[in-house]
């Protein structure tokens, strides 16, 4: 009997359980970033509302990075025995509460103790969502799910930033991180309910247990190794880059505080973009290392033209720099912090490699807002984007060296 349209029964639908748990997961990331992002992009206007140095401003956002970073890894390890539910419902309500606080004192010690502490509670949240997505969705649904992902950020900064923008023109900072302990709390109740009791689907990978080991002269160990180097220099330079844009936007270019928080919404608009370019570059390149090396190369070229651009006083030229160096940035993050443990759950628990990798991605950002502060004190914009230059021309190296290994992997899996 011939059959009729037989590519529509090879083509698989995503069902109904599916779409719900990748909405829910967006959605809590895009939460998380609101309540997150919210200090970076006031920061301008606490400095001149609270009198702090750019030292002690940044200090606050390190202080998040390095609790977040460390959070990574322990809840990495620890997020198979989680209760996904429960664990992601109290994160969201308690980072809610903290940025709540956030308002309410006015000493620089005071805030970052309190941003520490936001940073432990949203640690949980990636690994505990990645891993949800590796046990609810299907590998036909997983680019979908890697897509949305990598799209959940770049959204969550653009809404923070022109948010926080139209507080600070129209009101004050502080109605930043009222909006987000908002934000936090709804979306905590979202995901507590549309989650329900859901059993996980895809627990285990049916894998070969030869194929499942990481010793050290693995070549899954080394890309793991040189993926997780390549995500300090992008935690550094991305973190970077969406702190202090708009301090140099203040003081390079006369720009006042509100209007350069709304020119820093090009960064996350072109960013968002950038997802569907690194869904498009996978089609192309399978090696993760080879990808995030010619990511950092594009990121050292745009480097210099933020140099040029600072010592021919061009905005135009500057502003272009900024927002594609910010996509790039968020492709390298997709491809560390998504494709990669997504990809390579047969060899290793997307959970925990998301929360591993994700803390690499952390020691960068601990390291960049408050260096970075001191460094454009001390030697001015043109040292700090000399350093990023030199960190991406390093990044790209190293992730060339980690492209053989890539490839042994993908041999294994044929």
């Amino acid at each position: 009997m011939k059959q009729k349209n037989p590519g529509k029964k090879l083509k698989a639908e995503i069902t109904k359980d599916e779409k719900i748990i990748m909405f829910i997961c967006w959605l809590v990331y895009v939460a998380a970033y609101i309540g997150r992002l919210n200090y970076s992009a006031t920061i301008v206007a606490i400095i001149a509302d609270r009198g702090f140095s750019k030292a002690e401003a940044g200090l606050a956002y390190s202080f998040f990075a390095f609790a977040y970073g460390i959070g990574q890894f322990v809840n990495g390890m620890l997020s198979s025995k989680y209760n996904n539910r429960v664990m992601v419902f109290a994160s969201l309500t308690v980072s809610s509460f903290l940025n709540m606080a956030m308002t309410m004192y006015t000493d620089a010690s005071a805030l970052k103790y309190i941003w520490l502490l936001n940073g432990a509670v949203q640690s949980v949240l990636w690994s505990t969502l990645v891993k949800t997505i590796a046990e609810h969705v299907s590998d036909k649904g997983m680019p979908t799910a890697i897509m949305a992902m990598s799209t959940s950020n770049t959204f969550g900064t653009f809404i923070v930033y022109g948010i926080s923008a139209l507080f600070v023109r129209f009101t004050n900072w502080k109605w930043s991180f009222y909006f987000a302990s908002i934000c936090l709390i709804v979306t905590a109740f979202i995901w507590f309910f549309l989650y329900g009791n859901r059993e996980p689907l895809y627990v285990k990978p049916e894998v070969k247990k030869e194929k499942s080991k990481i010793g050290f002269k693995s070549p899954m160990f080394t890309c793991v190794v040189v993926i997780a180097l390549a995500g300090i220099a992008n935690g550094f330079i991305k973190d970077g880059v969406n702190t202090w844009v708009p301090s140099v936007l203040y003081e390079s270019f006369g720009i006042n505080q509100s209007f350069s928080i709304l020119l820093t919404l090009m960064l996350p608009l072109i960013a968002t973009l950038s997802a569907g370019v690194i869904k498009y570059i996978h089609t192309r390149i399978s090696s993760h290392n080879e990808m995030d090396a010619l990511l950092y190369v594009f990121s050292a070229i745009l480097s210099l033209g933020i140099i040029f651009s600072l010592r021919f006083k061009n905005l135009i030229t500057i502003m272009l720099c900024f927002v594609l160096l910010s996509a790039t940035m968020s492709m390298v993050n997709n491809v560390i912090t998504s494709i990669f443990p997504l990809d390579r759950r047969k060899f290793i628990g997307s959970g925990m490699a998301a929360g591993l990798l994700n803390t690499f991605c952390y020691v960068g950002s601990t390291v960049t807002s408050y260096s970075l502060g001191v460094v454009s004190e001390k030697g001015g914009w043109n040292a700090v984007f000399t350093i990023m230059l030199v960190i991406s021309a390093a990044a790209a190296a190293i992730s060339l060296a980690g492209i053989k290994a890539d490839r042994k992997i993908s041999l294994e899996e044929v």
